[in-house]
């Protein structure tokens, strides 16, 4: 309850003398109110004690998992709740992988769809394609029609790569580009199946 009486009191946390507003005032300003608070609660996670439920911080539940990751890593075929427990992810993630055809499932019936272990195994094998020595001469560039082509505004916003990307892209795989007034132009065959696979994160470099 306030008052207009200044009442002199002494801080139960730095032990200094204050003037208290009420006659519960415990504490000279909100900082050691705030560090009382912590040491209190402090004190409490030490003694593992939860008597006090007003300062005692609650710790929330670990989730059971009833299909244990080891026993799942045992199956020769999966559900698609085990195979995202299996790949630590949404089940979302693992209908996207099947929808895309990177992962090949099998469906028994309505929401019955198993995925065998292996298959799951085989989203980890990392198959690098030799890179191609695209060798084609200028007379040949200059001879591909502008609609076979794209140019290099063209792949920068339908792709979203930066332009050190594209450049490190077309370096690596040595694909050739020509200049045409003030564009300048890559065929789509050689480049269209890499950025196909770097939208289906695919692409192995």
């Amino acid at each position: 309850m306030s008052s207009n009486i200044k009442l002199k009191g002494i801080c139960h946390h730095c032990g200094q003398e204050f003037i208290a507003r009420t006659t519960v005032t415990k504490y000279c300003c909100h900082k050691c109110a705030q560090r009382a608070y912590k040491a209190k609660v402090r004190e409490l996670r030490l003694r593992g004690s939860t008597a006090d439920p007003d300062t005692a911080i609650k710790q929330p539940k670990a989730k059971e998992n009833p299909d244990s990751y080891f026993d799942i890593k045992t199956l020769d075929y999966l559900t698609v709740k085990e195979a995202a427990t299996l790949l630590k992810c949404d089940r979302r993630t693992v209908y996207r992988l099947i929808k895309s055809g990177r992962l090949a499932a099998g469906n028994l019936s309505v929401r019955r769809i198993r995925i065998l272990k292996k298959d799951i195994d085989a989203l980890f094998v990392i198959q690098r394609e030799p890179i191609k020595n695209n060798d084609i001469s200028n007379s040949d560039l200059s001879n591909i029609p502008l609609k076979d082509c794209f140019n290099i505004g063209q792949i920068l916003e339908e792709y979203k790569l930066s332009e050190t990307s594209l450049r490190s892209l077309i370096q690596r795989h040595k694909i050739p580009k020509f200049q045409k007034g003030k564009f300048v132009y890559i065929p789509k065959k050689l480049i269209e199946p890499i950025l196909i696979k770097i939208l289906r994160n695919e692409y192995c470099g």
